[in-house]
């Protein structure tokens, strides 16, 4: 279901706990943070005062879990993540939409349920 504005959207994504798999696997529990990501964004090499693309989005998201590739199921849950936080999947998304993005799809990403995509990482 799409919200009809991001206006509805009342989730403080940085305190909801993480429901998916853990983005850093050092195994010491990291939390992912906007500050994290915001860093990212300029490592990734796009201006952090400006809009994210939604292909950018993609790109940044992963980066932050240091993927090469990335499968349908991955699009998918970014594309879930940007209509929960954004209202819709869009062409361009806003610096706070996208850091909350991130930090959405990072707290429920469970993975690709394609074994082939899992004997890939």
């Amino acid at each position: 279901m799409e919200l009809d504005s991001a206006a509805e959207n009342s989730i403080d994504v940085w305190s909801m706990p993480s429901r998916g798999l853990a983005w850093c696997d050092c195994g010491k529990g990291h939390e992912l943070t906007e500050d994290i990501v915001f860093q990212a964004i300029a490592e990734a090499g796009f201006e952090p005062s400006r809009p994210l693309t939604h292909g950018q989005l993609v790109e940044l998201i992963a980066d932050v879990w240091h993927y090469s590739e990335v499968c349908r199921f991955f699009h998918l849950a970014v594309e879930q993540a940007a209509a929960r936080i954004h209202g819709k999947v869009d062409a361009i998304y806003p610096l706070d939409h996208s850091l909350d993005i991130v930090g959405y799809f990072s707290k429920t990403w469970q993975g690709c349920p394609d074994a082939a995509c899992q004997s890939e990482g």
